[in-house]
């Protein structure tokens, strides 16, 4: 291809609507267009490097024996089973029927499936995908990673026995290290607990612009999604007298900070009390000062997507003091994190305007309903294998496996009959790798402050020819030479044969990227030229002869790695 006939758009500046070193990067090269909020284009570069991430993804699923569908998008908005999912794209057609633009396709791929499965013969296969989605996502801000349409490998495989499950769930786990080793990239394997399935796990790819949060034990070997993260609780044997309740007015302090100086009195040693509705019901949360509520605990142990924190609107017409709910003489439900059996004359609210207690002690002065691991993991947490520190990490989630188990074919009608004529439902697992996460994954762990660090397997060309003058013959004569051998050869190459200055051209393929960049220059008389890896500070000078055995040479030992 030679630039001149492209479709090249670069930047100088930095785009001031993205916010992570990717996303600016693959703007500001010309690889993409933002058009809104999690909208973007992929430009003809882009959709290079994306297609040879999807021929990675193909090739070794082709290994397992997995079948490549394409299945629609839109479809009819008839099952409920994630009815609750509140970032479902719904449409209304022109004959008033109700429709989406899937965020899944599971409810199409169970529909196929079920034409073909009535006998236990019918089963094992695996079935996958790579097609858009679309999702009203909330954190817009991740560029890349949180886009509103988004495209995506999403596989299923059916079996008729868990051991049949367990068999295709590890090919699937080692098939995904295949393809990020390939990717140049080296997730970490997180464990997760989706709400759906029997067991999961994340692929996360550590990035100080991850938009997941990872927990790491700096110890054992535990990781885990933040969000399911739990903690061992210390218990002190050590004996507490417990004091007289005291009501204190606090003179308008009402934050845990203000409250911790006020009383002189760590963070911890202070209730934090939240009202909470499930399935429309009042109940009310307590956790340590210091720690936070974490929603999807609660979802998990109440079994209900439909919980929410109350507005200050609402809790206010029920004559709620908001800034001063506590849990003694409380007439709700109290839920209460494992953290706080351990917690004596502590600090909490009083439920009246500008008070609190002192010395409030639990079974004394109020009953707790039950205690559950409801709090976010924090840095003062301990891991729960060997109670170490934990590092907390951001991730970008480029990946995620479940074994769904057999409770979707209930609910879907995936039956078949067994060897001795009795009803069974396949056992299912689900398998997703994120297209335009694992592209800014790798931009994000492979740039510097020039641009794109391609690895050789992913770039948009894996060679670069730069001429320092357009308007020197021989020099022009020998790069459409190398361009042609090398290209014929199957080595994609870009021929930078704008008129624009020397800087301007190498300063482009910097940032665009590109493995290998040979320049033809001053050096041109005598039949020499520079070959310069993207990812080295200095080239090599060679004659021009030789050029093209010495790219076809460093690319076979790169395929050979």
């Amino acid at each position: 291809m030679k630039l001149s006939e492209s479709f090249f758009l670069t930047r100088r500046e930095n785009p001031n609507t993205e916010f992570t070193e990717a996303s600016k990067l693959l703007v500001k090269s010309g690889l993409v267009l933002r058009n809104d909020n999690g909208i973007y284009s992929y430009l003809p570069m882009a959709i290079k490097v994306l297609n040879n991430i999807q021929k990675i993804i193909r090739e070794e699923l082709t290994k397992i024996h997995s079948e490549e569908v394409i299945l629609p998008t839109l479809i009819r908005d008839k099952y409920d089973y994630e009815s609750t999912f509140d970032e479902v794209f719904h449409v209304i057609d022109r004959n008033n029927n109700s429709m989406k633009l899937v965020h899944t396709s599971f409810e199409v791929f169970t529909d196929l499936v079920r034409q073909k499965v009535n006998s236990y013969k019918d089963l094992h296969f695996t079935l996958y995908q790579i097609n858009n989605k679309y999702r009203d996502e909330k954190r817009l801000e991740y560029g890349l990673v949180r886009k509103r349409e988004f495209l995506e490998c999403e596989g299923y495989s059916f079996d008729s026995d868990e051991g049949g499950l367990d068999v295709s769930y590890d090919k699937m786990f080692l098939t995904f290290k295949n393809i990020f080793s390939r990717l140049s990239l080296s997730p970490m394997v997180v464990r997760t607990n989706d709400n759906d399935a029997i067991f999961s796990e994340e692929f996360q790819v550590i990035s100080p612009n991850g938009d997941n949060k990872v927990v790491k034990c700096s110890n054992c070997g535990y990781t885990s999604n933040i969000e399911d993260a739990s903690s061992k609780v210390v218990i002190s044997r050590k004996e507490v007298v417990n004091k007289q309740r005291q009501l204190v007015k606090t003179d308008g302090y009402k934050t845990i900070k203000e409250l911790s100086k006020f009383f002189n009195v760590f963070e911890s040693n202070i209730i934090k009390s939240v009202i909470i509705k499930v399935d429309d019901i009042y109940k009310l949360a307590l956790l340590r000062g210091n720690a936070e509520l974490n929603i999807n605990k609660l979802m998990k142990i109440y079994n209900t997507q439909n919980i929410e924190i109350p507005s200050v609107n609402d809790l206010e017409k029920l004559g709620i003091a908001v800034d001063y709910i506590g849990p003694v003489n409380c007439a709700m439900e109290i839920i209460a994190d494992n953290e706080v059996k351990t917690m004596n004359n502590f600090i909490c609210g009083s439920n009246k305007k500008n008070y609190y207690y002192k010395n409030v002690n639990i079974g004394r002065d109020f009953r707790i309903s039950r205690y559950e691991d409801i709090k976010l993991f924090n840095e003062n947490s301990l891991c729960p294998l060997c109670k170490s520190k934990c590092n907390i990490l951001s991730g970008i989630e480029i990946g995620q496996i479940n074994k769904l188990g057999n409770k979707p074919s209930k609910y879907y009608g995936i039956s078949y009959t067994d060897e001795i004529n009795q009803k069974g439902y396949a056992e299912i697992g689900s398998y997703y790798i994120g297209v335009d996460r694992c592209l800014n994954a790798i931009v994000e762990n492979n740039h510097d402050e020039k641009g794109i660090i391609w690895p050789i397997n992913i770039a948009p060309y894996k060679v670069a020819i730069v001429v320092s003058n357009m308007n020197h013959d021989k020099m022009c004569q020998e790069a459409e030479k190398l361009h042609k051998k090398l290209n014929s050869n199957g080595i994609e190459t870009l021929y930078d044969d704008r008129k624009d200055s020397i800087g301007v051209k190498l300063n482009d393929m910097d940032l665009i990227g590109i493995p290998i960049r040979v320049t033809i220059g001053n050096q041109i008389d005598e039949n020499m030229a520079e070959v310069k890896l993207r990812n080295k500070s200095e080239g090599k000078t060679l004659k021009i002869d030789k050029i093209y055995d010495y790219i076809d040479e460093l690319i076979k030992e790169y395929n050979n790695k």
